[in-house]
């Protein structure tokens, strides 16, 4: 199935002096793409409303885990953009610490917001890393009243970039070396962009559409990793903890910009007319300025004051204040998983409390190390295969006794995957916690 394609440019700039952060370009983009493909605003606003009403209908009552995977493709030009396998197997952890709410910092999240915020039960499992060696620059374009050209030719071999991997079945992300954009002659550099989905079946037949293989998210090779560091002219030194691709895969799942990238916000008025469509996120007229700014309150709300949520990943908020989806971003994703999205994951298994009480009890878990897996009596033999979280088979065996131990005192911190099949062939997973 044909999707539309929703862009989102998440940059910096400097004007008179002063750094300040310009919105995504998601108007911009959309005034574009509305030229382009007449229709293109009211269907993609529309697909992720009805998702989330058929979501409705048929919400998951066993809260599913759906398992995505994941395609890497570095494409460099110079030696440092080649960045290595451990960057990018941090960066699958901590989108797995992200969306299944598991990373350290979640402590942090305000009591303004502690009940709003929630697992998404979503995991990400690395399928393939692709590396091509280009001497193509990527490079996005703007104009005052053209719109905005993204480089999406990173995302074709032919233009010096590296093709998709099946994107239906896949999350194809693209890391490469983005250069910056000129707004007011002010160069700005550019740390991603995303295409969130939007259904195109009701399109009459002879519109023309954007193609499938250009969906996905593309980061600049500074922004990967747990531990990085990129220096942003007149704005400073930015920790990058990997939070820019959690930030563009939720894009990527139907999830907007906390502040709903307002008009005016885009030239830095407080827009508090315009929302993000999500109910438990407060109302915010701007984005973050790159802070940790924990008294920012853009837009006074008449029933509760609530500042902005700063520690929301759709915000502008410095990587390291960053914790947090609410349940109401979470119920958006999953209904772009159960709906326009829904060849996407490779896996929807059951919650981890459902399979508790059919087939096991898994515990401690988390655990510093050793786990216990206590079988339902009629699964006491079988064969289980424990992977990390990206994918790789690291311990195997067979059992015939009512309890699996497995220690994971050697392995490091993380997300692992435990599959267990028994002797009549029932199969369940679990998913453990290595603190």
């Amino acid at each position: 199935m044909k999707r539309l394609l929703l862009l989102c440019a998440c940059l910096y700039f400097a004007h008179s002096g002063q750094a300040q952060v310009l919105p995504c370009l998601y108007d911009l983009g959309v005034d574009q793409l509305e030229r382009q493909y007449p229709g293109y605003r009211d269907h993609s606003h529309r697909t992720v409303k009805e998702a989330v009403q058929a979501y409705h209908q048929r919400r998951d009552p066993d809260g599913s885990l759906f398992t995505i995977p994941v395609v890497i493709h570095v494409v460099w030009k110079e030696a440092e953009e080649n960045i290595s396998d451990a960057r990018i197997e941090a960066q699958i952890r901590v989108l797995n610490e992200a969306f299944r709410r598991q990373n350290a910092d979640t402590v942090n999240t305000r009591s303004d917001f502690q009940a709003v915020v929630g697992d998404a039960g979503i995991e990400f499992v690395l399928a393939d890393i692709i590396r091509v060696q280009t001497d193509t620059l990527f490079a996005p374009e703007a104009s005052l009243f053209g719109g905005v050209t993204l480089p999406d030719h990173v995302k074709q071999t032919a233009n010096g970039g590296s093709d998709a991997t099946d994107p239906v079945n896949h999350l194809n992300i693209w890391v490469c070396a983005l250069q910056p954009i000129s707004i007011f002659g002010t160069e700005s550099p550019v740390l991603g962009f995303a295409y969130p989905p939007a259904g195109l079946d009701n399109w009459p037949a002879e519109t023309p559409i954007p193609e499938e293989e250009f969906e996905g998210v593309v980061v600049d090779y500074r922004t990967v990793g747990d531990n990085e560091v990129y220096s942003i002219p007149a704005v400073g030194d930015l920790p990058m903890l990997g939070r820019t691709t959690v930030h563009e895969v939720g894009h990527y799942l139907g999830l907007r910009h906390t502040s709903g990238d307002g008009a005016l916000a885009a030239l830095g008025v407080p827009d508090c007319d315009v929302d993000d469509g999500v109910a438990d996120t407060p109302n915010q007229g701007l984005q973050s300025q790159f802070n940790c700014d924990f008294s920012q309150n853009t837009c006074t709300d008449d029933v509760a004051d609530l500042p902005d949520m700063v520690e929301n990943y759709m915000d502008y908020s410095r990587e390291d204040c960053q914790n947090s989806f609410t349940k109401g971003q979470i119920e958006i994703m999953r209904a772009v998983l159960t709906g326009p999205r829904a060849e996407l994951p490779a896996e929807v298994t059951s919650s981890a409390e459902a399979q508790s009480a059919t087939h096991g009890r898994l515990y401690p878990n988390p655990s510093s190390g050793v786990f216990y897996l206590e079988l339902a009596e009629q699964q006491q033999s079988g064969s289980w295969q424990l992977f990390d979280g990206f994918g790789r088979l690291i311990m195997q065996s067979r059992y015939t006794a009512p309890t699996i131990r497995l220690d994971l005192q050697g392995h490091p911190a993380g997300l692992y995957f435990l599959q267990v099949k028994d002797a009549a062939g029932r199969q369940a997973s679990w998913t453990l916690v290595r603190s």
